[in-house]
């Protein structure tokens, strides 16, 4: 009986979590070098997120990476966890399956594998178990998630599993203006920047029962042909609804710098969140669009930044360390 209101509680918050997303999209764009905010729509409401999650695993696992000095190209196994999480496995992974932490963060950020990203976040989980002690591995690799959010000031961030799926008692929630942080951040990681430009990735898998097999995974972003577009991804859920976290660039301007009078390189980013709308991608070029004519008459009329409500607090390059 405890288990069935278990199951009901979570149906109800998926079916009112959907229905919310339906009638109210959130939305924001912000210039990311210097946090103006160009454009939002109920940006700071909390919605699940579905495999925007895996922005996140990504760079847990990458900032890991970073500090371990391991190398991407090792072989990583996918744990029994993954037996019977069907949805979202498009190269049909089994425990015990091997592949490269490399190709499975490929899979996880391209094709929205759910079973790569647990299988990433059960490697890095049993290192952080064994240097920190006690608790599973995926359970140690999610509060790592959480504290990620937490040193990127992502108040209304609360992450419960490293793919985003729907299942369990709870789904991972956020808000477009929390994501849109996280895509700062995570675009100021070179590796993440490659990844996440690819149109596709061919992708070994060692299978103890197919063998060695070859699979080629596409980016699922359907904006990455659209102009100056290099990343981030998509996702959807029937809590969240579709989701979409976008990185468009435009060449560096320079300018003269108020204090020195020297002439400066000014790069432009401009990152998108769009939480819960069926129209994300139609939405997300009309933001690019009047995104960049906001920020063109910022710059024409001097640029001032006296006004904080005009603007984001930015995640500080590299996120504190977390241990």
């Amino acid at each position: 009986m405890k288990k069935l209101s278990l199951f009901l509680l979570t149906l109800a918050c998926v079916f009112q979590f959907s229905a919310q997303a339906q009638e109210r999209p959130s939305y924001i764009a912000i210039e990311a070098n210097s946090g103006k905010l160009l454009f939002s729509s109920n940006a700071e409401e909390k919605r699940p997120v579905a495999s925007l999650s895996q922005v996140a695993t990504a760079m847990v696992a990458l900032d890991w990476v970073a500090r371990t000095r391991l190398p991407l190209d090792t072989f990583i196994a996918v744990p029994q966890e993954a037996f019977g999480l069907r949805a979202g496995n498009p190269m049909d992974l089994q425990p015990g399956d091997r592949l490269t932490l490399r190709d499975a963060l490929y899979s996880t950020l391209l094709g929205s594998d759910n079973v790569s990203a647990l299988t990433v976040a059960s490697f890095v989980g049993r290192d952080l178990v064994s240097r920190r002690g006690g608790g599973t591995p995926i359970a140690a690799f999610v509060a790592e998630m959480n504290n990620l959010a937490r040193s990127l000031r992502m108040a209304k961030t609360r992450f419960t599993a490293p793919h985003g799926l729907d299942a369990g008692n709870s789904v991972s929630t956020s808000c477009a203006l929390d994501m849109a942080l996280l895509g700062v951040y995570s675009m100021q990681n070179p590796a993440f920047c490659y990844i996440v430009s690819q149109a596709s990735r061919r992708i070994e898998v060692q299978s103890q029962t197919k063998g060695r097999t070859m699979y080629d995974i596409s980016n699922n972003n359907r904006l990455m042909s659209a102009s100056g577009v290099d990343g981030i991804k998509a996702g959807t859920s029937r809590a969240a609804g579709p989701c979409l976290l976008l990185s468009v660039t435009r060449n560096a301007i320079s300018r003269r710098s108020p204090q020195t009078g020297t002439e400066v390189i000014y790069p432009q980013r401009m990152i998108i969140a769009v939480l819960g709308s069926a129209s994300r991608y139609s939405l997300a070029r009309e933001m690019m669009n009047t995104g960049w004519r906001v920020w063109e008459n910022w710059q024409a009329s001097g640029m001032d930044m006296k006004d904080p409500k005009e603007f984001v607090q930015l995640p500080v390059k590299s996120a504190p360390q977390r241990r």
